[in-house]
């Protein structure tokens, strides 16, 4: 498997409710740090299409559990990669 590193940025005002679900995400954080308003983190990402820059996760809320329910992955250029 490979795994491609990406960043993810979190609203600094978001972290904690992002740090509990954070293991929903495939892959593993490398490394994290705070610029501004946002948390950057670094993701090793197994899923990510090959050019994937970022990462954009999105999470929905079925009956009372919050679910991953998707991950949109962007190039260098902010183009979403399909």
């Amino acid at each position: 498997m490979t795994e491609t590193r990406v960043e993810l940025s979190v609203n600094t005002e978001l972290e904690a409710d992002f740090n509990k679900h954070q293991h929903l995400l495939p892959g593993r954080e490398v490394s994290r740090r705070h610029d501004g308003s946002h948390v950057v983190l670094t993701w090793l990402a197994p899923d990510a299409p090959p050019g994937a820059a970022t990462m954009s996760p999105y999470f929905t809320l079925v009956g009372d559990r919050i679910e991953l329910g998707g991950i949109d992955y962007y190039d260098t250029a902010g183009y979403e990669i399909n």
